[in-house]
Protein backbone atom coordinates (compact mmCIF):
# COMPACT_ATOMS: atom_id res chain seq x y z
CA UNK A 1 0.00 0.00 0.00
CA UNK A 2 2.41 2.42 -1.22
CA UNK A 3 -0.42 5.41 -1.59
CA UNK A 4 -0.52 5.85 2.34
CA UNK A 5 3.23 6.57 2.13
CA UNK A 6 3.06 9.32 -0.40
CA UNK A 7 -0.14 10.92 0.93
CA UNK A 8 0.94 10.80 4.65
CA UNK A 9 4.10 12.33 3.25
CA UNK A 10 2.44 14.73 1.38
CA UNK A 11 0.64 15.56 4.72
CA UNK A 12 3.31 16.46 6.61
CA UNK A 13 5.15 18.49 3.67
CA UNK A 14 2.01 20.38 3.78
CA UNK A 15 1.69 20.79 7.60
CA UNK A 16 5.72 22.07 7.41
CA UNK A 17 4.54 24.34 4.22
CA UNK A 18 6.72 22.92 1.94
CA UNK A 19 3.87 22.80 -0.54
CA UNK A 20 5.91 21.80 -3.61
CA UNK A 21 6.98 18.27 -2.25
CA UNK A 22 3.42 18.10 -0.91
CA UNK A 23 2.07 18.33 -4.04
CA UNK A 24 4.45 16.01 -5.79
CA UNK A 25 3.80 13.47 -3.23
CA UNK A 26 -0.04 14.06 -3.66
CA UNK A 27 0.13 13.72 -7.63
CA UNK A 28 2.03 9.84 -6.85
CA UNK A 29 -0.75 9.04 -4.65
CA UNK A 30 -3.78 9.58 -6.97
CA UNK A 31 -1.33 7.90 -9.79
CA UNK A 32 -1.05 4.81 -7.40
CA UNK A 33 -4.61 5.13 -5.81
CA UNK A 34 -7.20 6.95 -7.63
CA UNK A 35 -10.82 6.41 -6.09
CA UNK A 36 -10.27 7.67 -2.42
CA UNK A 37 -11.67 10.86 -1.69
CA UNK A 38 -9.03 11.97 0.81
CA UNK A 39 -6.26 12.30 -1.74
CA UNK A 40 -8.27 14.23 -4.05
CA UNK A 41 -9.29 16.49 -1.04
CA UNK A 42 -5.59 17.15 0.35
CA UNK A 43 -4.56 17.62 -2.73
CA UNK A 44 -7.35 20.78 -3.39
CA UNK A 45 -5.92 22.04 -0.14
CA UNK A 46 -2.38 22.19 -1.67
CA UNK A 47 -3.94 23.53 -4.76
CA UNK A 48 -5.88 26.28 -2.72
CA UNK A 49 -2.78 27.66 -0.45
CA UNK A 50 -0.94 27.59 -4.01
CA UNK A 51 -3.73 29.71 -5.66
CA UNK A 52 -4.45 27.46 -8.32
CA UNK A 53 -7.89 27.64 -7.18
CA UNK A 54 -9.36 26.30 -10.92
CA UNK A 55 -7.40 23.08 -10.08
CA UNK A 56 -8.23 23.23 -6.53
CA UNK A 57 -12.01 23.37 -7.28
CA UNK A 58 -11.96 20.49 -10.07
CA UNK A 59 -10.43 17.90 -7.16
CA UNK A 60 -13.03 19.48 -4.77
CA UNK A 61 -15.64 18.73 -7.30
CA UNK A 62 -14.10 14.90 -7.52
CA UNK A 63 -14.21 14.82 -3.64
CA UNK A 64 -18.14 15.22 -4.07
CA UNK A 65 -17.83 13.07 -7.30
CA UNK A 66 -16.48 9.99 -4.92
CA UNK A 67 -18.17 10.83 -1.61
CA UNK A 68 -21.26 12.54 -2.44
CA UNK A 69 -22.28 11.72 1.39
CA UNK A 70 -19.59 13.76 3.24
CA UNK A 71 -19.29 17.50 3.37
CA UNK A 72 -15.86 18.47 2.91
CA UNK A 73 -16.07 18.76 -0.83
CA UNK A 74 -18.56 20.89 -0.40
CA UNK A 75 -17.30 23.55 1.95
CA UNK A 76 -14.05 23.68 0.31
CA UNK A 77 -15.64 24.34 -3.11
CA UNK A 78 -17.85 27.04 -1.38
CA UNK A 79 -14.87 28.40 -0.61
CA UNK A 80 -13.49 28.70 -3.76
CA UNK A 81 -16.47 29.83 -5.34
CA UNK A 82 -16.99 33.09 -3.25
CA UNK A 83 -12.97 33.83 -4.09
CA UNK A 84 -14.17 33.37 -8.13
CA UNK A 85 -16.55 35.92 -7.31
CA UNK A 86 -19.21 32.98 -7.57
CA UNK A 87 -21.75 33.76 -4.99
CA UNK A 88 -24.71 31.99 -6.54
CA UNK A 89 -22.93 28.66 -6.92
CA UNK A 90 -21.07 28.96 -3.56
CA UNK A 91 -24.63 29.54 -1.86
CA UNK A 92 -26.11 26.17 -3.59
CA UNK A 93 -23.12 24.04 -2.42
CA UNK A 94 -23.01 25.49 1.12
CA UNK A 95 -26.78 24.29 1.06
CA UNK A 96 -25.56 21.14 -0.35
CA UNK A 97 -23.07 20.76 2.55
CA UNK A 98 -25.52 21.85 5.18
CA UNK A 99 -27.99 18.44 4.06
CA UNK A 100 -24.48 15.75 4.34
CA UNK A 101 -24.35 16.99 7.79
CA UNK A 102 -25.27 14.88 10.91
CA UNK A 103 -28.17 16.75 13.02
CA UNK A 104 -25.65 16.66 16.01
CA UNK A 105 -23.07 18.72 14.28
CA UNK A 106 -23.95 21.54 15.88
CA UNK A 107 -20.23 23.26 15.38
CA UNK A 108 -19.77 22.25 11.59
CA UNK A 109 -23.21 23.52 11.11
CA UNK A 110 -22.66 27.18 12.65
CA UNK A 111 -19.56 27.34 10.72
CA UNK A 112 -21.73 26.30 7.55
CA UNK A 113 -24.06 29.25 8.18
CA UNK A 114 -21.70 31.37 8.47
CA UNK A 115 -20.01 30.61 5.66
CA UNK A 116 -23.46 30.87 3.75
CA UNK A 117 -24.26 34.12 5.30
CA UNK A 118 -20.90 35.70 3.92
CA UNK A 119 -21.81 34.14 0.43
CA UNK A 120 -25.07 35.86 0.62
CA UNK A 121 -23.95 39.34 1.52
CA UNK A 122 -21.08 39.26 -1.01
CA UNK A 123 -23.74 38.36 -3.75
CA UNK A 124 -25.86 41.32 -3.01
CA UNK A 125 -22.79 43.62 -2.43
CA UNK A 126 -22.16 42.15 -6.16
CA UNK A 127 -25.69 43.16 -7.03
CA UNK A 128 -25.39 46.41 -5.88
CA UNK A 129 -22.40 47.52 -7.92
CA UNK A 130 -23.54 45.90 -10.70
CA UNK A 131 -27.20 47.83 -10.45
CA UNK A 132 -24.62 51.32 -9.74
CA UNK A 133 -22.59 50.42 -12.82
CA UNK A 134 -25.56 50.09 -14.97
CA UNK A 135 -27.38 53.30 -13.78
CA UNK A 136 -24.16 55.01 -15.19
CA UNK A 137 -23.57 53.30 -18.55
CA UNK A 138 -26.91 51.85 -19.15
CA UNK A 139 -28.34 53.92 -22.22
CA UNK A 140 -32.01 53.62 -21.04
CA UNK A 141 -33.59 56.73 -23.60
CA UNK A 142 -32.13 54.12 -26.61
CA UNK A 143 -35.07 51.94 -25.54
CA UNK A 144 -37.96 54.78 -26.09
CA UNK A 145 -39.38 54.65 -29.40
CA UNK A 146 -38.55 57.25 -31.55
CA UNK A 147 -41.77 58.77 -31.74
CA UNK A 148 -41.72 59.53 -27.71
CA UNK A 149 -38.14 60.56 -27.95
CA UNK A 150 -38.93 63.03 -31.14
CA UNK A 151 -41.57 64.35 -28.86
CA UNK A 152 -39.64 64.71 -26.12
CA UNK A 153 -36.55 66.83 -28.38
CA UNK A 154 -39.66 69.11 -29.75
CA UNK A 155 -40.69 70.03 -26.33
CA UNK A 156 -37.04 70.81 -24.97
CA UNK A 157 -36.65 72.81 -28.72
CA UNK A 158 -40.34 74.68 -28.42
CA UNK A 159 -38.77 76.16 -25.04
CA UNK A 160 -35.26 76.87 -26.60
CA UNK A 161 -34.72 77.08 -30.08
CA UNK A 162 -31.31 76.16 -29.53
CA UNK A 163 -31.34 73.04 -27.98
CA UNK A 164 -31.68 71.91 -31.79
CA UNK A 165 -28.06 72.35 -32.48
CA UNK A 166 -26.88 71.41 -28.89
CA UNK A 167 -29.31 67.49 -28.77
CA UNK A 168 -28.07 66.92 -31.98
CA UNK A 169 -24.51 66.64 -30.96
CA UNK A 170 -25.14 64.30 -28.52
CA UNK A 171 -24.74 60.79 -30.43
CA UNK A 172 -25.14 59.64 -33.41
CA UNK A 173 -28.90 58.22 -32.46
CA UNK A 174 -30.25 61.84 -31.57
CA UNK A 175 -28.56 62.62 -34.32
CA UNK A 176 -30.42 60.64 -37.21
CA UNK A 177 -33.58 61.32 -35.06
CA UNK A 178 -33.16 65.19 -34.79
CA UNK A 179 -32.32 65.61 -38.81
CA UNK A 180 -35.08 63.61 -39.56
CA UNK A 181 -37.82 65.45 -37.51
CA UNK A 182 -38.55 68.52 -39.61
CA UNK A 183 -40.77 70.17 -36.86
CA UNK A 184 -37.33 70.88 -34.77
CA UNK A 185 -35.99 72.89 -37.45
CA UNK A 186 -38.86 75.57 -37.68
CA UNK A 187 -37.45 78.33 -36.07
CA UNK A 188 -34.73 79.98 -38.37
CA UNK A 189 -32.54 82.77 -36.48
CA UNK A 190 -29.58 84.85 -39.00
CA UNK A 191 -27.19 86.98 -37.67
CA UNK A 192 -23.98 87.55 -38.84
CA UNK A 193 -22.29 84.15 -38.68
CA UNK A 194 -22.68 82.28 -42.13
CA UNK A 195 -26.40 82.98 -42.59
CA UNK A 196 -26.32 81.59 -46.04
CA UNK A 197 -24.25 78.27 -45.11
CA UNK A 198 -27.03 78.12 -41.87
CA UNK A 199 -30.28 78.97 -44.81
CA UNK A 200 -29.31 75.91 -46.70
CA UNK A 201 -28.82 73.48 -43.20
CA UNK A 202 -32.28 74.75 -42.07
CA UNK A 203 -34.56 74.30 -45.13
CA UNK A 204 -32.77 70.85 -46.21
CA UNK A 205 -33.72 69.80 -42.15
CA UNK A 206 -36.88 71.53 -42.43
CA UNK A 207 -38.81 70.47 -45.77
CA UNK A 208 -38.60 74.23 -46.63
CA UNK A 209 -41.33 74.60 -43.66
CA UNK A 210 -40.06 77.61 -41.62
CA UNK A 211 -42.80 78.52 -39.52
CA UNK A 212 -40.57 81.30 -37.55
CA UNK A 213 -37.66 83.37 -39.00
CA UNK A 214 -35.33 85.77 -37.19
CA UNK A 215 -33.35 88.47 -38.56
CA UNK A 216 -31.29 90.03 -36.10
CA UNK A 217 -29.55 93.73 -36.77
CA UNK A 218 -26.11 92.49 -36.69
CA UNK A 219 -26.95 90.96 -40.25
CA UNK A 220 -25.61 93.86 -42.15
CA UNK A 221 -28.12 95.57 -44.86
CA UNK A 222 -25.15 94.61 -47.66
CA UNK A 223 -25.98 90.80 -47.08
CA UNK A 224 -30.01 91.26 -47.18
CA UNK A 225 -29.61 90.13 -51.30
CA UNK A 226 -27.54 87.10 -50.57
CA UNK A 227 -29.63 86.05 -47.82
CA UNK A 228 -32.53 86.57 -49.51
CA UNK A 229 -31.60 84.90 -52.92
CA UNK A 230 -30.88 81.62 -51.30
CA UNK A 231 -34.42 82.70 -49.04
CA UNK A 232 -36.31 82.00 -52.07
CA UNK A 233 -37.00 78.42 -51.74
CA UNK A 234 -38.81 79.20 -48.60
CA UNK A 235 -42.36 77.62 -48.20
CA UNK A 236 -43.64 81.08 -47.57
CA UNK A 237 -46.92 79.22 -46.83
CA UNK A 238 -46.08 78.04 -43.83
CA UNK A 239 -44.23 81.24 -42.34
CA UNK A 240 -46.48 82.66 -39.24
CA UNK A 241 -43.90 84.13 -37.06
CA UNK A 242 -40.92 86.95 -38.53
CA UNK A 243 -38.74 89.26 -36.07
CA UNK A 244 -36.81 91.63 -38.12
CA UNK A 245 -35.45 95.39 -38.77
CA UNK A 246 -37.67 97.47 -40.96
CA UNK A 247 -35.45 97.44 -43.84
CA UNK A 248 -35.22 93.46 -44.12
CA UNK A 249 -39.11 93.60 -44.15
CA UNK A 250 -38.92 96.05 -47.30
CA UNK A 251 -36.26 94.17 -49.22
CA UNK A 252 -38.50 91.11 -48.34
CA UNK A 253 -41.62 92.87 -49.75
CA UNK A 254 -39.70 93.97 -52.81
CA UNK A 255 -38.58 90.24 -53.67
CA UNK A 256 -42.02 88.73 -52.71
CA UNK A 257 -43.70 91.37 -55.07
CA UNK A 258 -41.00 90.63 -57.98
CA UNK A 259 -42.02 87.11 -57.53
CA UNK A 260 -45.77 87.81 -57.19
CA UNK A 261 -45.61 86.15 -54.33
CA UNK A 262 -46.88 88.99 -51.79
CA UNK A 263 -50.06 87.26 -50.62
CA UNK A 264 -47.20 85.36 -48.66
CA UNK A 265 -47.77 87.92 -45.88
CA UNK A 266 -51.45 87.26 -45.05
CA UNK A 267 -49.90 84.14 -43.53
CA UNK A 268 -47.80 86.12 -41.06
CA UNK A 269 -49.36 85.90 -37.37
CA UNK A 270 -46.76 87.42 -35.32
CA UNK A 271 -44.62 90.42 -36.34
CA UNK A 272 -41.69 92.11 -34.70
CA UNK A 273 -39.93 95.04 -35.92
CA UNK A 274 -36.84 97.14 -34.56
CA UNK A 275 -37.66 99.67 -36.70
CA UNK A 276 -40.98 100.71 -38.69
CA UNK A 277 -39.44 103.31 -40.62
CA UNK A 278 -39.78 103.71 -44.51
CA UNK A 279 -42.20 100.56 -44.12
CA UNK A 280 -45.46 102.97 -44.80
CA UNK A 281 -45.49 101.16 -48.03
CA UNK A 282 -45.82 97.59 -47.46
CA UNK A 283 -49.10 97.98 -44.99
CA UNK A 284 -51.87 98.88 -47.82
CA UNK A 285 -55.28 99.39 -46.76
CA UNK A 286 -56.02 97.64 -50.11
CA UNK A 287 -53.86 94.07 -48.58
CA UNK A 288 -55.78 92.54 -45.44
CA UNK A 289 -53.22 91.00 -42.69
CA UNK A 290 -54.29 88.73 -40.23
CA UNK A 291 -51.65 89.55 -37.89
CA UNK A 292 -52.97 88.33 -33.82
CA UNK A 293 -49.43 90.44 -32.58
CA UNK A 294 -47.49 93.09 -33.84
CA UNK A 295 -44.40 95.03 -32.01
CA UNK A 296 -42.36 97.74 -32.51
CA UNK A 297 -39.10 99.37 -31.51
CA UNK A 298 -38.18 102.47 -32.60
CA UNK A 299 -39.27 104.64 -34.96
CA UNK A 300 -42.25 103.89 -36.70
CA UNK A 301 -44.02 106.03 -39.08
CA UNK A 302 -47.42 104.72 -40.02
CA UNK A 303 -49.99 106.82 -41.69
CA UNK A 304 -53.91 106.25 -39.74
CA UNK A 305 -54.88 104.44 -43.06
CA UNK A 306 -52.20 101.86 -42.29
CA UNK A 307 -53.87 100.56 -39.46
CA UNK A 308 -57.31 99.55 -41.38
CA UNK A 309 -55.22 96.40 -42.20
CA UNK A 310 -54.73 95.36 -38.70
CA UNK A 311 -58.70 94.56 -37.84
CA UNK A 312 -57.64 91.09 -36.58
CA UNK A 313 -54.67 92.18 -34.30
CA UNK A 314 -55.13 90.64 -30.41
CA UNK A 315 -51.71 92.08 -29.51
CA UNK A 316 -49.78 95.69 -29.83
CA UNK A 317 -46.83 96.49 -28.05
CA UNK A 318 -45.00 99.72 -29.16
CA UNK A 319 -42.26 101.26 -28.07
CA UNK A 320 -40.00 104.78 -28.89
CA UNK A 321 -42.68 105.78 -30.61
CA UNK A 322 -41.21 109.37 -32.14
CA UNK A 323 -43.77 112.42 -31.62
CA UNK A 324 -47.46 111.20 -31.34
CA UNK A 325 -50.08 108.06 -30.96
CA UNK A 326 -53.04 108.27 -33.28
CA UNK A 327 -56.57 107.34 -31.38
CA UNK A 328 -57.59 105.98 -35.16
CA UNK A 329 -54.65 103.49 -34.41
CA UNK A 330 -56.99 101.93 -31.92
CA UNK A 331 -60.42 102.41 -33.70
CA UNK A 332 -59.35 99.91 -36.29
CA UNK A 333 -58.87 97.29 -33.83
CA UNK A 334 -61.47 96.49 -32.16
CA UNK A 335 -60.44 92.77 -31.18
CA UNK A 336 -57.41 93.99 -28.90
CA UNK A 337 -56.66 91.83 -26.24
CA UNK A 338 -53.64 93.48 -24.66
CA UNK A 339 -51.83 96.98 -25.77
CA UNK A 340 -48.46 98.59 -24.32
CA UNK A 341 -46.89 101.69 -25.59
CA UNK A 342 -44.12 102.67 -24.11
CA UNK A 343 -42.13 106.04 -24.91
CA UNK A 344 -38.85 106.56 -24.36
CA UNK A 345 -40.08 110.44 -23.78
CA UNK A 346 -43.36 111.60 -22.95
CA UNK A 347 -45.85 111.61 -25.98
CA UNK A 348 -48.91 112.81 -26.94
CA UNK A 349 -52.16 110.43 -28.46
CA UNK A 350 -54.07 112.61 -31.15
CA UNK A 351 -57.27 112.78 -32.07
CA UNK A 352 -60.81 112.41 -31.01
CA UNK A 353 -63.77 109.96 -31.40
CA UNK A 354 -67.60 111.21 -30.87
CA UNK A 355 -68.27 108.53 -28.51
CA UNK A 356 -66.29 106.26 -26.53
CA UNK A 357 -65.37 102.66 -28.14
CA UNK A 358 -65.87 99.68 -26.58
CA UNK A 359 -63.05 97.41 -26.36
CA UNK A 360 -64.80 94.45 -24.86
CA UNK A 361 -61.39 91.92 -25.15
CA UNK A 362 -58.88 94.35 -23.72
CA UNK A 363 -57.59 92.39 -20.95
CA UNK A 364 -54.01 94.04 -20.56
CA UNK A 365 -53.08 97.58 -21.02
CA UNK A 366 -49.45 99.56 -20.24
CA UNK A 367 -48.89 103.25 -20.55
CA UNK A 368 -45.43 104.54 -20.23
CA UNK A 369 -44.50 108.51 -20.64
CA UNK A 370 -47.92 108.14 -22.27
CA UNK A 371 -48.22 112.50 -21.25
CA UNK A 372 -51.60 112.70 -21.05
CA UNK A 373 -53.27 109.42 -20.31
CA UNK A 374 -57.11 110.59 -19.96
CA UNK A 375 -56.71 111.16 -24.16
CA UNK A 376 -56.65 107.38 -24.61
CA UNK A 377 -57.98 105.97 -21.39
CA UNK A 378 -60.96 108.48 -21.68
CA UNK A 379 -62.41 107.43 -25.53
CA UNK A 380 -62.83 103.67 -24.47
CA UNK A 381 -64.16 101.39 -22.22
CA UNK A 382 -62.93 97.94 -21.63
CA UNK A 383 -65.35 95.96 -18.98
CA UNK A 384 -63.04 93.21 -19.20
CA UNK A 385 -59.84 94.84 -18.09
CA UNK A 386 -57.53 92.53 -15.83
CA UNK A 387 -54.19 94.45 -16.06
CA UNK A 388 -53.47 97.76 -15.99
CA UNK A 389 -50.37 100.06 -15.31
CA UNK A 390 -49.59 103.65 -15.89
CA UNK A 391 -46.34 105.46 -15.42
CA UNK A 392 -44.62 108.45 -16.49
CA UNK A 393 -47.72 110.70 -16.95
CA UNK A 394 -48.21 114.00 -16.82
CA UNK A 395 -51.76 115.42 -16.25
CA UNK A 396 -55.30 114.38 -15.76
CA UNK A 397 -54.11 110.79 -14.23
CA UNK A 398 -56.86 111.13 -11.77
CA UNK A 399 -59.19 111.49 -14.54
CA UNK A 400 -58.44 109.34 -16.65
CA UNK A 401 -58.04 106.20 -13.40
CA UNK A 402 -61.05 107.33 -12.30
CA UNK A 403 -63.10 106.76 -16.03
CA UNK A 404 -61.73 103.60 -16.13
CA UNK A 405 -62.68 102.26 -12.94
CA UNK A 406 -65.66 104.40 -12.70
CA UNK A 407 -67.77 101.52 -10.35
CA UNK A 408 -67.47 98.49 -9.29
CA UNK A 409 -64.56 96.61 -11.68
CA UNK A 410 -64.52 92.84 -10.27
CA UNK A 411 -62.50 92.20 -13.27
CA UNK A 412 -59.01 93.72 -12.31
CA UNK A 413 -56.60 91.71 -11.04
CA UNK A 414 -53.10 94.05 -10.97
CA UNK A 415 -53.23 97.81 -11.02
CA UNK A 416 -49.36 99.50 -10.78
CA UNK A 417 -49.04 103.12 -10.94
CA UNK A 418 -45.89 105.14 -11.14
CA UNK A 419 -43.75 108.63 -11.61
CA UNK A 420 -46.82 110.34 -11.65
CA UNK A 421 -48.57 113.01 -9.70
CA UNK A 422 -51.78 111.20 -8.16
CA UNK A 423 -54.13 112.24 -4.77
CA UNK A 424 -54.63 110.20 -2.28
CA UNK A 425 -58.45 109.65 -2.46
CA UNK A 426 -58.40 109.16 -6.23
CA UNK A 427 -56.23 105.60 -5.41
CA UNK A 428 -58.82 104.94 -2.36
CA UNK A 429 -61.57 105.60 -4.24
CA UNK A 430 -59.74 103.09 -7.04
CA UNK A 431 -59.45 100.66 -4.24
CA UNK A 432 -62.89 100.53 -3.17
CA UNK A 433 -63.74 99.96 -6.25
CA UNK A 434 -61.32 96.66 -7.11
CA UNK A 435 -62.51 93.92 -4.97
CA UNK A 436 -60.73 90.98 -6.58
CA UNK A 437 -57.30 92.94 -6.68
CA UNK A 438 -54.21 90.52 -6.74
CA UNK A 439 -51.37 92.76 -7.50
CA UNK A 440 -50.90 96.22 -6.07
CA UNK A 441 -47.44 98.21 -7.24
CA UNK A 442 -47.06 101.94 -6.30
CA UNK A 443 -43.76 103.26 -7.77
CA UNK A 444 -42.30 106.53 -6.75
CA UNK A 445 -45.30 108.38 -6.31
CA UNK A 446 -45.70 110.91 -2.78
CA UNK A 447 -48.47 111.70 -0.59
CA UNK A 448 -50.60 108.67 -1.35
CA UNK A 449 -49.20 105.23 -0.29
CA UNK A 450 -49.85 105.55 3.55
CA UNK A 451 -53.35 106.59 2.87
CA UNK A 452 -53.91 103.38 0.73
CA UNK A 453 -51.76 100.84 2.65
CA UNK A 454 -53.80 102.05 6.21
CA UNK A 455 -57.44 101.94 3.82
CA UNK A 456 -56.29 98.60 2.61
CA UNK A 457 -55.67 97.79 6.32
CA UNK A 458 -59.33 98.48 7.11
CA UNK A 459 -59.04 102.22 8.46
CA UNK A 460 -62.08 104.49 8.18
CA UNK A 461 -60.21 106.78 6.63
CA UNK A 462 -63.00 108.20 4.14
CA UNK A 463 -66.50 107.59 5.98
CA UNK A 464 -68.43 107.54 2.63
CA UNK A 465 -65.98 104.49 2.01
CA UNK A 466 -67.53 102.11 4.91
CA UNK A 467 -69.58 100.27 3.12
CA UNK A 468 -67.26 99.09 0.63
CA UNK A 469 -65.56 96.49 3.57
CA UNK A 470 -68.15 95.98 6.30
CA UNK A 471 -68.11 92.18 5.33
CA UNK A 472 -63.98 92.08 5.00
CA UNK A 473 -61.07 93.84 4.24
CA UNK A 474 -60.99 95.97 0.82
CA UNK A 475 -58.88 94.32 -1.49
CA UNK A 476 -59.14 91.02 0.32
CA UNK A 477 -58.07 89.15 -2.33
CA UNK A 478 -54.56 91.05 -2.70
CA UNK A 479 -51.23 89.10 -2.63
CA UNK A 480 -48.77 91.17 -4.07
CA UNK A 481 -48.06 94.40 -3.18
CA UNK A 482 -45.03 97.15 -4.16
CA UNK A 483 -44.62 100.72 -2.92
CA UNK A 484 -40.64 100.56 -3.93
CA UNK A 485 -39.58 104.45 -4.09
CA UNK A 486 -42.19 105.92 -2.05
CA UNK A 487 -40.12 108.44 0.24
CA UNK A 488 -42.66 109.35 2.92
CA UNK A 489 -43.60 105.12 3.51
CA UNK A 490 -44.15 104.98 7.06
CA UNK A 491 -43.18 101.90 9.13
CA UNK A 492 -46.35 101.85 10.80
CA UNK A 493 -48.10 101.64 7.39
CA UNK A 494 -46.77 98.63 5.78
CA UNK A 495 -46.83 96.81 9.67
CA UNK A 496 -50.86 97.95 9.66
CA UNK A 497 -51.43 96.18 6.29
CA UNK A 498 -49.35 93.12 6.61
CA UNK A 499 -50.60 92.66 10.70
CA UNK A 500 -54.51 92.77 9.41
CA UNK A 501 -54.22 89.91 6.70
CA UNK A 502 -52.22 87.51 8.70
CA UNK A 503 -54.08 83.95 9.26
CA UNK A 504 -54.14 81.70 12.01
CA UNK A 505 -52.25 83.90 14.75
CA UNK A 506 -52.99 85.39 18.22
CA UNK A 507 -51.69 88.60 17.24
CA UNK A 508 -54.16 88.65 14.11
CA UNK A 509 -57.62 87.45 16.42
CA UNK A 510 -59.01 90.94 16.15
CA UNK A 511 -58.23 90.90 11.84
CA UNK A 512 -61.63 90.74 9.65
CA UNK A 513 -62.20 87.49 7.93
CA UNK A 514 -62.55 86.51 4.31
CA UNK A 515 -58.99 87.94 3.03
CA UNK A 516 -55.82 86.44 1.78
CA UNK A 517 -52.19 86.73 3.20
CA UNK A 518 -49.44 89.31 1.62
CA UNK A 519 -47.17 86.76 0.18
CA UNK A 520 -44.70 89.30 -1.16
CA UNK A 521 -44.11 93.00 -0.61
CA UNK A 522 -41.10 95.51 -1.69
CA UNK A 523 -40.25 98.77 0.16
CA UNK A 524 -37.53 99.26 -1.43
CA UNK A 525 -35.85 102.65 -1.62
CA UNK A 526 -38.33 104.30 1.28
CA UNK A 527 -35.57 105.59 4.27
CA UNK A 528 -38.50 105.91 6.70
CA UNK A 529 -39.28 101.82 6.97
CA UNK A 530 -38.10 101.56 10.22
CA UNK A 531 -34.46 98.69 10.27
CA UNK A 532 -35.65 97.47 13.76
CA UNK A 533 -39.09 95.77 12.48
CA UNK A 534 -37.28 94.19 9.08
CA UNK A 535 -37.27 90.70 10.97
CA UNK A 536 -40.73 91.01 11.87
CA UNK A 537 -41.42 91.89 8.18
CA UNK A 538 -39.04 88.64 6.58
CA UNK A 539 -40.87 86.36 9.40
CA UNK A 540 -44.64 87.32 8.33
CA UNK A 541 -44.10 87.79 4.29
CA UNK A 542 -42.75 84.96 2.54
CA UNK A 543 -41.09 87.63 0.00
CA UNK A 544 -40.37 90.58 1.63
CA UNK A 545 -37.49 93.66 0.23
CA UNK A 546 -36.36 96.78 1.43
CA UNK A 547 -33.42 98.09 -0.17
CA UNK A 548 -32.64 101.75 1.61
CA UNK A 549 -30.34 102.71 -1.51
CA UNK A 550 -28.18 100.57 -4.40
CA UNK A 551 -24.49 100.44 -4.39
CA UNK A 552 -24.68 103.56 -7.08
CA UNK A 553 -26.68 105.85 -4.98
CA UNK A 554 -24.21 104.79 -1.83
CA UNK A 555 -21.53 105.69 -3.74
CA UNK A 556 -22.52 109.09 -4.66
CA UNK A 557 -23.43 109.93 -1.36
Amino acid sequence: MFWKEAFEKGIANFKSGKLSDALSCMNEAVELQNDDYRIYDSRAAVYERLGNLKAALLDSKKVIDLSPQHWQGYVRATRIFNSLDKHGSAIKMVDLGLSRLRSDDSRRREQLLELREQAVQAQAAAHRQRQLHLAKTAYHVGKLPIEILAEIFTILVDTDHCQVILLSHICNHWRRIIVATPSLWRTLVLSNKRPVRKIKIWLEHSKSRITTLTVHRALSPVEFPTVLAELKRLSWDFLQNLHAHGSFLVELHRLLSESSMVHFFTHLKRLSLDSCASVEHVFTPSREWNLIELSSTGPMQFPERCWQCFSQLRILHVRQFPAHFPLAAIEAIPLLESLVLDFSSPMAILGTVQQPLSMIYLTSIELRNVENPFALLGSITMPSLQDMAVFGAISRVDEALLHVLCDEHNSLVSLRVGNCGLHSRTLVTILSRTSHLETLQIYCVDGVVNEALQYLAGKDLFPELQSTFREGLPCSALKHVDVSRCSDLSTSSAYALVKSRLQNEPEASHSMPNHCKIESLRTDGCPKMDAELLQWFRSKVERFSCIYMTKKEARQR
